[in-house]
């Protein structure tokens, strides 16, 4: 049996949850199962540490003549382009995919992402498609392209991998999806990285991590913590993009500007910060899977999360849990004092918990169950 891959997810991220997810299921495939991934250009550092594709650079009109700015380079670089569209990377990833297609050769299609680019190549055979979250039906993260692609495929597809029951319920409510054509398929833990510091030892901070969309709860979280951060020394340290200049103003206006701290860590490092945390805190209100648990899980940190979306189902009894109401009131504040005053014997049975529970998530587990999902469509 052979699954071909597309480009679409290498091409797109650098780095991140989708593509990981991807190497980490191919490279854990069982041995009765062939791959290919067609792609020839990718700066992913998941697939290039992996080696499961031999990759080039990505080339844009950005890259072009090694970044170099000077008048006429977009003209120049499109005209190129018009004799020899192939220098692109995008045009040379989606005609290699769109050749493997054609040729046949392969058993199952799976694409990375959502385009629809695949279907008049496709012919007869069978295609998977993963659905990670439903985020931009169901938020204010709005992504009319995903939405449209994915309403189009969706109902095509031969078989539906959602990362968890949440999801799963999700695609079933939402777009009237049977239950027996969606298989959930969770995601396994990240393998073990020697940690890095970062930030001195002595530092004690609560840690966010990722983006900070409405509906990841930033603010809400940060609204709670008021109180903590202005009367404690315990600091908010937080990952993702660079603060906004109206997160800035918020700082300032509350006057925490001094105990909010934004990083940029290596993997290595992300794992020491996930280690010397006081906790994780997860406010979002809506997440497929939530990787970072796992993540926060394999360091030993303590997790505190929003009663909310997929979290209990993914972690179960193995953490902390706050609730968030309609009006956005929380009791946050009260469950964050009450785990600052954990006995050490109470510290460490919840991390006891959480090492039992991070048990239940093996990239080889779920390898094995994408397999079976392949092999039911022959």
């Amino acid at each position: 049996m052979k699954i071909l891959y597309d480009y679409q997810i290498f091409q797109m991220q650098n780095y991140g949850g989708i593509s990981n997810s991807f190497v980490n299921l191919i490279k854990n495939l069982p041995g009765d199962v062939e791959y290919q991934i067609g792609v020839k250009d990718s700066e992913n550092i998941h697939l290039e540490s992996s080696r499961l594709a031999k990759v080039s650079p990505i080339r844009t009109k950005n890259n072009f003549l090694c970044k170099k700015c000077f008048c006429g380079k977009g003209r120049l670089y499109d005209f190129i382009y018009s004799f020899y569209p192939s220098i692109d990377s995008y045009y040379k990833n989606k005609h290699y995919s769109q050749r493997l297609l054609e040729e046949g050769e392969y058993d199952v299609f799976h694409p990375t992402y959502f385009d629809d680019y695949f279907l008049p190549f496709l012919g007869n055979k069978p295609f998977v498609l993963t659905v990670h979250d439903m985020i931009p039906e169901l938020t204010n993260h709005q992504d009319l392209q995903q939405e449209k692609w994915k309403r189009r495929l969706v109902p095509l597809a031969s078989h539906i991998v959602a990362v968890s029951h949440q999801t799963k319920h999700d695609l079933m409510e939402m777009m009237n999806v049977p239950d027996s054509k969606i298989s959930v398929i969770y995601h396994g833990a990240p393998d073990k990285v020697l940690a890095e510091s970062l930030l001195p030892e002595s530092l004690r901070y609560i840690l966010f991590v990722g983006t900070r969309l409405i509906y990841k709860g930033f603010l809400l979280m940060a609204d709670a913590l008021l109180p903590i951060l202005k009367d404690s020394d315990i600091y908010l340290v937080c990952t993702g993009p660079e603060f906004s200049d109206k997160e800035i103003q918020y700082f300032q206006s509350q006057g925490i500007q001094e105990k909010v701290i934004h990083v940029k860590p290596s993997d290595s490092e992300m794992i020491g910060l996930y280690a010397h945390a006081l906790c994780f805190i997860f406010p979002s209100e809506y997440e497929g899977f939530g990787i970072p648990i796992l993540e926060a899980y394999s360091a030993d940190c303590p997790v505190v999360l929003n009663h909310a979306s997929c979290f209990p189902e993914i972690a179960g009894d193995a953490a902390v849990y706050f609730h968030t109401a309609g009006d956005g009131s929380t009791d946050l504040y009260d469950v964050m004092m009450r785990f600052l005053q954990m006995s050490a014997q109470e510290r460490e049975e919840l991390l006891a918990r959480q090492r039992r529970r991070l048990q239940n998530y093996s990239w080889q587990k779920s390898a094995q169950q994408l397999s079976e999902v392949y092999k039911s469509l022959l």
